[in-house]
């Protein structure tokens, strides 16, 4: 092979591939620096960052909760959770998930599940593994933290219950948010907001203004080595977003007359509604049995959840706004109404009650001889007979419209969630129930509130709002305002009103009757009227029918007769008569309410008093102050510079517009 000298190896050919070889190398390494500079140069910083960086959640303090005189319901108080960040855990690491199982005293399997299902959402996200962890908890976390990298005590904040009452139903509860709710927020604006392990409000009031309640989340970024471990605030914090705080409640309910309403109820199974007629405020919401919220503050054991869930008294079964039971006589007022408006009957009606109406081959059986009764008395004396005729000329049909009118068959809108409906028969309805056909025969019955008709006990308290207005149907809510902490204003709530179609005239007779039915001879709830008292009651009563057992006792009403403050409908499941029952219950109430007499002797323990103070103290570790709490970083809350008189002109001060103005923050 012949050799090749020096010229003819680096030959010009060679030399411009080489050349070549060099320039296109160069331009890729300069094409990848222009790309990793310029073009994802922002988005590689950002992840660099971020794996330098651990963004720790803020959780603001949820929102207070006042009664309608400043009182505090339920505040919230410090609470600490065990957390872990999947990035820096390693759960296979020797000895780190049996330290962690053996501090919280749980298997290892609980933990690996938690860790996987909060996971999922980001590695660098604190999962919480263990709520309202107790000091033992946390000294031992401490104690191992070289053990235990990416496990940490965060501090949130759970809720506490400083009022003498329950209100289960009216207040709802807060509980850890599930895989399902978190599922059913994917496609909303919230999908961002909630992680696993977050609290979320679940039922009554807590849920339907979560919104406004859980405040806005902070974050805190703190750069971390190599190993994960906490080295620095980031920027001194300057670049952290604070949180902020909930938004606090103002609600109609008086803790005193909630207390007392509770108390009346406890030994029956059965349901208190306490309205505002002027504007909906609810006063007071009972539903028995109910629970202890302080169940679901904090952790709750899956036993203990199962253990109330099954109860099979259906403790959180909301009987105020979730039955349905036929109305009985209390239905009479609207038959009375319906009839005089449609001119189904004239005003000097009469006819004679004999104590049965036989239609075809059934007799409709009544508690009495009447005699020749009016519309008056027909509601005075609760004669059946004369709305089993009333039915009959007015039809369902117009009956349903009516119902209608006042309420019924539909949602009141109130701000507490789960509510039902109830069901009132028409036409339509019952060829569906009854497709084999069926006769005038079948709602006789249905004039004096029974058969297919069904309500609930907050529809009825706002039928008695209705004749206590004069005709003006309000819509019921718990929250009476709140705090703007923008503005340091209270804003009140709006809330829907609407004037019936009634003659004023028709008014006035129904309303005149109601009264009757307590002050004069013959009446069935002389039992609501208040002894030695100027205060007029006016109400209906009603005996419901339950094939099950015992009849329902129902009585509405509303007083001081010419000045409505308070509209009650009281319902006690399987009790008999309402005018014997039930009756005496609202009387009570609503003399306390207007008067502050109290027939029976108060609870044990009362809220400001050393007794008290130490139960709370006991219960929660903090200390109760005159119906404050005493905690660690507390945030401002608004409260009144001076709260009105108890009793008789106490809730006066909320109809005043310049009212609003008394909270400051302090």
């Amino acid at each position: 092979m012949p050799e090749l000298n020096e010229h003819e190896f680096a030959s010009p050919l060679r030399s411009k591939v080489l050349a070549g070889a060099i320039v296109f190398v160069f331009l890729g390494f300069l094409v990848r620096f222009v790309q990793l500079q310029i073009i994802e140069g922002p988005t590689l910083r950002g992840a660099a960052i971020e794996q330098g960086l651990k963004k720790i959640e803020q959780i603001p303090v949820r929102g207070t909760l006042f009664d309608r005189r400043g009182r505090v319901v339920a505040a919230s108080v410090p609470s600490f959770s065990i957390a872990i960040t999947r990035q820096d855990f390693d759960p296979y690491r020797r000895q780190t998930l049996p330290i962690l199982a053996q501090i919280l005293g749980v298997d290892t399997n609980y933990i690996i599940e938690k860790i996987s299902q909060g996971g999922f959402y980001t590695r660098f996200q604190p999962i919480k593994v263990w709520r309202d962890a107790d000091a033992q908890i946390i000294a031992e976390v401490e104690e191992n933290h070289d053990r235990l990298p990416g496990v940490d005590v965060v501090t949130e904040s759970k809720r506490e219950y400083i009022a003498p009452v329950r209100a289960s139903h009216l207040l709802g509860y807060t509980k850890e948010i599930s895989q399902g709710m978190l599922d059913a927020l994917d496609t909303t604006a919230d999908s961002d907001y909630y992680h696993p392990g977050d609290v979320v409000g679940t039922t009554g009031l807590e849920q339907v203004h979560e919104d406004q309640l859980r405040g806005v989340k902070g974050y805190k970024f703190i750069a971390v080595d190599a190993k994960g471990q906490e080295q620095e605030r980031l920027n001194q914090g300057v670049t952290d977003i604070p949180s902020v705080d909930g938004e606090s409640i103002q609600l109609g309910m008086d803790i005193d007359l909630q207390e007392y309403a509770e108390q009346l109820l406890d030994p029956y199974h059965g349901a208190i509604v306490a309205i505002d007629p002027r504007n909906g405020d609810i006063l007071a919401l009972v539903s028995k049995p109910d629970f202890d919220l302080d169940l679901f503050s904090g952790k709750t054991t899956k036993q203990e959840y199962q253990d109330v869930m099954l109860d099979p008294d259906h403790p959180l079964y909301n009987r105020a706004t979730q039955t349905r039971y036929p109305p009985g006589s209390t239905w009479k007022l609207l038959m009375a109404a319906a009839c005089l408006t449609t001119k189904t009957i004239p005003f000097d009606f009469k006819l004679t009650c004999p104590g049965s109406f036989t239609f075809g081959d059934h007799t409709y059986h009544d508690d009495a001889v009447h005699g020749v009764v009016d519309v008056h008395q027909s509601i005075v004396r609760s004669c059946d007979v004369f709305y089993y005729h009333m039915i009959l000329k007015l039809g369902i049909d117009s009956m349903y419209r009516y119902a209608r009118l006042f309420g019924f068959d539909q949602s009141t809108g109130v701000d507490i969630g789960h509510e039902g409906s109830g069901f009132i028969p028409n036409t339509k309805r019952m060829n569906k129930l009854y497709p084999r056909g069926w006769t005038q025969g079948y709602i006789v019955s249905q004039g004096i509130g029974q058969g297919e008709i069904g309500v609930t006990p907050i529809q009825q308290a706002c039928y008695m709002a209705c004749w206590a207005n004069h005709g003006v149907w309000v819509q019921p809510h718990a929250a009476h305002a709140f705090y703007n902490i923008r503005t340091g204003k209270w804003d009140t709530v709006a809330y829907k009103t609407r004037r019936l179609p009634i003659p004023d005239t028709v008014i006035e007779t129904v309303r005149r009757a109601m009264l009757g039915v307590t002050t004069e001879p013959g009446g069935t709830a002389h039992a609501a009227a208040i002894p030695n008292s100027t205060i007029l009651v006016a109400g209906k009563t009603g005996t419901a029918q339950n094939p099950h057992g015992k009849d329902h006792a129902w009585f509405d009403c509303f007083a001081p007769y010419d000045h409505p403050r308070i509209a009650i409908c009281v319902l006690v499941e399987n009790a008999g008569f309402g005018g014997v029952v039930s009756a005496p219950i609202a009387r009570k109430l609503i003399n306390y309410y207007l008067t502050g007499t109290r027939e029976d002797p108060p609870p044990a323990i009362l809220p400001n008093t050393p007794a008290y103070e130490a139960m709370k103290e006991q219960k929660y570790g903090v200390k109760v102050q005159g119906m404050k709490v005493a905690k660690v970083n507390e945030p401002q809350k608004p409260k009144p510079q001076s709260p009105p008189k108890r009793h008789a002109d106490r809730e006066q001060w909320m109809d005043d517009p310049l009212s609003k103005n008394r909270y400051i923050l302090g």
